[in-house]
Formats: C-alpha cells, sequence, structure tokens
C-alpha cells in the first residue's frame, strides 16, 4: 500500500512539473513583459484567438503585465465598449478597434516594435526580447 502510494506521487509530481506553463522564471518572465511595456512594444490581438492564447501562455502569470502596461491591445469590436458594459470574454479589456484597423492588422497576434519592425504569429519568447533590445532569459 505504502509503495503504490509512493509511486503516485511521484507520477503525480512528474505530471505537475510537464505541465507547467513556461520553462523560465517568474523573475525572468516579469522582467521580459516590463522591458516590452518599458519599449513601447504592442500585442495586437483578440481575446477569441487560439494564437493569442497560446502567447500568453507562454509568457505565464507574467501576461499581467502585458495587460496593465498597455502591451496588449484588443481587437475585437465586441470589447470596444465602455468599461462598464464590457462582457466577460473581453477579460477587463477595452478593446481599440480603430487602432488595430490604423494600424493595419490582419492577423493575430501582430507584434508592432518601435523600430518599425512588425511580427505576425505567436513568436518565441528570445525572439520578441532580442528584436525589442531587451535581455532575456
Amino acid at each position: 500500500m505504502q509503495k503504490n502510494i509512493k509511486i503516485l506521487l511521484v507520477f503525480a509530481l512528474v505530471f505537475i512539473t510537464a505541465c507547467s506553463s513556461s520553462p523560465y522564471s517568474e523573475e525572468s518572465l516579469n522582467s521580459l513583459a516590463n522591458c516590452l511595456a518599458d519599449k513601447n512594444v504592442k500585442e495586437y490581438g483578440a481575446f477569441w484567438c487560439p494564437n493569442c492564447a497560446k502567447q500568453q501562455k507562454m509568457f505565464d502569470d507574467s501576461f499581467s503585465i502585458i495587460k496593465e502596461r498597455g502591451v496588449y491591445i484588443e481587437c475585437d469590436p465586441r470589447c470596444d465598449v465602455p468599461e462598464d458594459e464590457l462582457p466577460m470574454a473581453c477579460r477587463g479589456i477595452v478593446g481599440q478597434t480603430s487602432l488595430c484597423l490604423e494600424k493595419g492588422v490582419e492577423g493575430y497576434p501582430t507584434w508592432e516594435f518601435t523600430t518599425g519592425e512588425i511580427l505576425v504569429g505567436v513568436q518565441e519568447l528570445e525572439r520578441l526580447a532580442a528584436v525589442a533590445g531587451c535581455t532575456f532569459p
């Protein structure tokens, strides 16, 4: 019985470790998210976009910094309403549809850098750091 419990605990530990969202430390992810914000990088996306969700998962909990510091721009017009009328799907982010149209965003996520470089699609975090001029990891 004790042997079975030990085996179950080992499998549970392996499973939990394998399911972690990011191979990077919270500190390095926070540092990257803050650097992207400091460098005025923008990520245009939509709440329903599976690639945006994949990109968000790469940042793990540090994506809250991306949202709070204005890196993430919601493009779905259903979110382009006053804050007190936001649908739950918008995750508390007021949309900026006109900005997305002005920038010519055609795919999500679209990353815009102050250098004028545009990257479309899910990007490796190392690539985002390199283009923005951030140190990572």
